[in-house]
């Protein structure tokens, strides 16, 4: 049926309202992954809790809610992304374009208390250089002892945990109280909790 359909829509529906309806389903699709819904229901929830000054990398439609469920015990959310057109589903009034591997120079020194990067790796920053690049940009941006989030699908990028920029510059963590490396194998995916090393 499927395969019908698909020729069909593509002849009658204009493309614009076609790419809506595909991000639509995406979104779907996305917020029914196991990965997904841990993010929702466990690890979100967790830092929020933590409360203060919070980066969300990466808008899409399925991230449109996270701000205000990160802001609600007293921290700030903020997000970016390096497409314009997704600010729509940012945090409005915090939000800002830019590349994740410029983000350096985008935001002050130790400006946050968590930066969540979850999705990017292997979604736009792909290569191992990029990789290293953009931890040392959240890296800086984060202050002593503030939390990051990495969350990669293991089908498309290796481990960044256990790069040594990493190891030198980051200690686990464990906000959910799962320890500091948490699989849902049956996503295909893997979360590191970490925290930049105290000066």
């Amino acid at each position: 049926m499927q395969t019908v359909a698909a020729p069909l829509a593509k002849r009658i529906l204009p493309r614009p309202l076609r790419l809506w309806a595909k991000d639509v389903l995406n979104a779907r699709q996305v917020k029914r992954n196991p990965g997904r819904i841990a993010l929702v229901n466990l690890i979100l929830p967790a830092y929020a809790k933590l409360g203060g000054r919070i980066l969300w990398i990466g808008c899409r439609r399925y991230t449109k809610h996270y701000g205000a469920l990160l802001s609600r015990r007293g921290g700030t959310c903020w997000t970016t992304d390096i497409e314009p057109t997704h600010a729509k589903w940012g945090q409005p009034g915090r939000h800002f374009t830019g590349d994740l591997l410029e983000i350096d120079g985008l935001e002050a020194s130790q400006s946050f208390d968590t930066v969540l990067c979850n999705g990017v790796f292997g979604f736009g920053v792909d290569t191992h250089e990029a990789h290293l690049t953009a931890l040392k940009a959240m890296h800086a941006i984060l202050k002593p002892g503030g939390r990051l989030l990495l969350g990669w699908n293991t089908d498309r990028v290796e481990d960044p945990a256990k790069l040594d920029f990493v190891q030198a510059a980051f200690i686990g963590d464990d906000p959910i109280g799962l320890g500091a490396h948490f699989e849902i194998p049956e996503a295909g995916y893997v979360y590191s909790f970490l925290r930049r090393r105290p000066e």
